[in-house]
């Protein structure tokens, strides 16, 4: 079965919220495997790379993630959530995270992005399910199905800000009964080599928080290559990725850590190979 590649514009979330969602269909029979994606600066749809600085990255394109992400997750329904705001090359993940100048998230503890993706999931499905008049694959239940959330590179900002929200509706003293639904969907989370443009918080590691996020018993994945780990003019980056996984393996979480490319020179093409490589840890 080859995958079909769909471009949906203006995805309705939460009320005044609105995505692009490129979506790829699983390849292999599938179940009620999802996948969503956020990705790095440059990474946009391919028209708009044709057009811009990043056209030397069009490797890259959300289309040309979606095909990569499908082949490493051939069961999944891969869905790419477009930044809602692509200033030049830098990515602005608006609907999910606050951010000022160059995308550098203003992290808080609800911005409803939660919510949002709820909401955004919720359209697609019906959307696939309308779609899916030859029976090519199962019929999508959304409360059935099995998350998996990954972040690459400014992407992760995403990630970061759902760790915020999982810790706000734990300790939420009327609880919301939808969204910890939502949340248990969730059985994997990818960090792909994240880093923006910030002095600080590339990677989570307030204590509580983590707590919160053990609690969920999620299975963390965190693939990483000397370009953001080993920066010596962003040493930060190293040392906040090393207490996160630090921290988690010591509450108990059996995080699953790999560094790419160590015998190779730190590049900005092997940042983006690091989204094939993943391939092999993904069977």
């Amino acid at each position: 079965m080859s995958s079909k590649i769909w471009i949906w514009k203006n995805v309705p979330g939460i009320t005044g919220r609105f995505d692009d969602i490129i979506y790829s269909s699983p390849i292999l029979s599938s179940s009620q495997d999802v996948l969503l994606y956020f990705g790095g600066d440059i990474q946009d749809t391919q028209e708009n790379m044709k057009h811009a600085g990043s056209k030397t990255y069009i490797e890259w394109s959300l289309e040309n993630t979606a095909k990569i992400l499908t082949i490493s997750f051939p069961k999944k329904h891969v869905f790419l959530i477009r930044p809602s705001r692509v200033l030049e090359t830098l990515s602005y993940f608006d609907n999910f995270v606050p951010s000022k100048e160059y995308g550098i998230p203003l992290f808080c503890p609800t911005h409803n992005a939660l919510k949002h993706l709820q909401e955004l999931l919720k359209f697609s499905v019906n959307r696939i399910n309308t779609y899916n008049t030859d029976k090519e694959f199962t019929h999508l239940n959304i409360e059935k199905a099995k998350l998996t959330l990954v972040g690459f590179s400014k992407g992760c900002i995403v990630l970061n800000q759902l760790l915020h929200e999982f810790h706000y509706y734990q300790n939420k003293l009327d609880p919301d009964i939808e969204i910890n639904n939502f949340i248990r969907l969730i059985e994997s989370m990818w960090w792909l080599d994240g880093g923006h443009a910030g002095s600080k918080d590339t990677w989570i590691v307030e204590k509580s928080i983590l707590e919160s996020f053990a609690k969920l018993r999620i299975d963390v994945y965190v693939h990483v290559t000397p370009y953001q780990v080993q920066d010596s003019h962003r040493p930060w980056i190293g040392e906040e990725e090393s207490h996160f996984c630090n921290i988690l393996r010591n509450l108990g979480i059996p995080i699953k850590r790999t560094l790419h490319f160590t015998d190779k020179t730190r590049s900005l093409q092997n940042h983006f190979n690091v989204l094939k490589v993943i391939r092999n840890y993904t069977q």
